[in-house]
């Protein structure tokens, strides 16, 4: 996995400001390595029991295109699509999401969606995916220890607009989620990253963290 376009430089600080623990559910664990308007790079961790979760997330969709890498485990991509015909798919709940990551105050009921499953799609160490901010998906995480790293492109939609999401229920609380690292916990996550899919960080990380 040498192909993974890494920041070349981490500045701990600022990977600390920009990362959270329990990103959406337990056990999802969240590092922003590089934040700009333009280019995003995140890693993933999922450190649970997947057979205790299919799904990592609701349906949803985004404010901005990105490409999604696997740099260990394995990961399902499965594509939905709305429908007229609830033959078709299954209805669900449509909530309104402002994330509390921009100081959003989380799911607002707007109505029923109907949604099939369009598509569904395997994806291994070592390989990508692209997705459109439009897109509706979620994601199984189909291999334990799985790291995912996800280059986010410039937003496409407004900060002050919603994005999307869809349950056939009620949506979920968001309290106990989004949590911080102290410096020790992204370093160790980091050193984590580098054991699962032995990619060395080399000296930029040593000399950023000393």
């Amino acid at each position: 996995m040498s192909n993974l376009p890494l920041p070349t430089r981490l500045d701990i600080d600022q990977i600390v400001e920009h990362s959270f623990k329990d990103l959406h559910v337990k056990g999802f664990d969240y590092l922003c390595l590089q934040r700009s308007p333009e280019e995003t790079v995140k890693l993933y961790f999922f450190d649970g029991d997947v057979a205790k979760l299919p799904e990592v997330v609701a349906p949803h969709d985004h404010r901005y295109d990105f490409e999604t890498y696997v740099a260990a485990g394995a990961v399902e991509n499965v594509w939905f699509r709305r429908s007229h015909n609830e033959e078709l798919g299954a209805l669900f709940n449509w909530f309104e999401f402002r994330t509390p990551l921009n100081g959003g105050d989380g799911f607002t009921f707007a109505g029923e969606e109907i949604l099939y499953e369009a598509s569904r799609y395997r994806f291994i160490n070592g390989e990508s995916y692209y997705m459109h901010a439009d897109d509706l998906h979620t994601i199984r995480i189909a291999g334990n220890e799985t790291v995912l790293m996800l280059l986010q492109f410039e937003d496409v939609r407004p900060l002050d607009k919603p994005t999307s999401t869809f349950f056939k229920g009620n949506a979920p609380s968001l309290s106990g989620l989004y949590n911080k690292f102290t410096a020790d916990e992204v370093i160790a996550k980091l050193r984590r990253f580098e054991e699962r899919t032995g990619i060395s960080l080399g000296a930029n990380l040593a000399r950023d963290a000393a």
